[in-house]
């Protein structure tokens, strides 16, 4: 059995979508999570996360 080529793989796997990123958990695996946008709060300013990727959460 021959090793799967990244985009093979890809394509099994469905890649991942414009919105989802690539980040280090705490355990040091490379798992797929969601981009964290900047956002304005309720005074209108604008607020940057510390991180760019990180675990997506449920529900958005």
């Amino acid at each position: 059995m021959k090793k799967l080529t990244r985009k093979e793989t890809a394509k099994i796997n469905g890649g991942i979508r414009p919105d989802q990123c690539f980040y280090i958990d705490d355990n040091g695996a490379r798992k797929v999570g969601c981009k964290n946008f900047p956002f304005q709060d309720d005074s209108g300013v604008w607020v940057y996360p510390l991180k760019e990727c990180d675990a997506c959460l449920g529900g958005l």
